[in-house]
């Protein structure tokens, strides 16, 4: 039985996990990630996480170092690095590109990425993507989702189409044609926060407070 989802949107790459691992790490060369903090961005276990960056390591595109007991992972420097850096950001650039520049827009209860980018995302074979098709669920300001979709095609180098609908018109599944086309295609929530900057320690305290 396969265990593994292919990365179709690279396919010179193992599998989508260790292209995730890469492209969390190449696409911010300025952060050091904790191997948990790469397995949850990831989905992969952390045995996985440490074969991959061993390998990484090996090639000179990333380097760690020991804090304590904690194993940290950043960018390497090497030419490798930079053209890896580059194809990962086309590839699997969106997941992470797309969630931190819609981080910004009030108002959004969901956000997703469909059409032939999702697709290959999943491992669904086909001609790589020529845009990125985003669904941003809520009540939003129109000119605030432009603005992060043009920022996210300024650094992805394509295009980015919002669609933009109610949690009334999601909830309906059977609503428009739309919506159902929606519901039978591959679709891939996006987390609506800035994957760049590592959460505060007592984030979850204070939302404790509040509950």
């Amino acid at each position: 039985m396969k265990t593994t989802i292919d990365a179709a949107l690279l396919p010179i790459l193992r599998s989508r996990g260790q292209a995730e691992i890469l492209c969390a790490i190449l696409a911010n060369p300025n952060r050091e990630w904790s191997l948990g903090e790469l397995a949850k961005v990831s989905g992969q276990s952390l045995p996985t996480i440490q074969r991959e960056i061993e390998r990484a390591e090996k090639a000179a595109i990333v380097k760690s170092r020991r804090l304590g007991r904690q194993r940290l992972v950043k960018a390497g420097a090497s030419p490798i690095a930079i053209m890896l850096a580059n194809l990962l950001l086309m590839s699997y650039g969106p997941r992470f590109i797309i969630a931190e520049e819609f981080a910004g827009v009030k108002g959004v209860d969901r956000l997703f990425i469909f059409g032939s980018w999702a697709a290959r995302y999943q491992g669904i074979e086909g001609y790589p993507p020529q845009d990125i098709d985003v669904l941003v669920i809520g009540d939003v300001n129109y000119s605030e989702v432009m603005n992060a979709s043009v920022a996210a095609a300024k650094r992805l180098q394509i295009d980015v189409n919002p669609s933009i609908h109610s949690h009334t018109w999601w909830k309906n599944n059977s609503g428009s044609g739309f919506r159902q086309e929606i519901g039978r295609r591959p679709i891939v929530e996006i987390e609506v926060r800035d994957v760049t900057q590592p959460k505060r320690k007592n984030q979850g305290a204070t939302r404790r407070r509040k509950t």
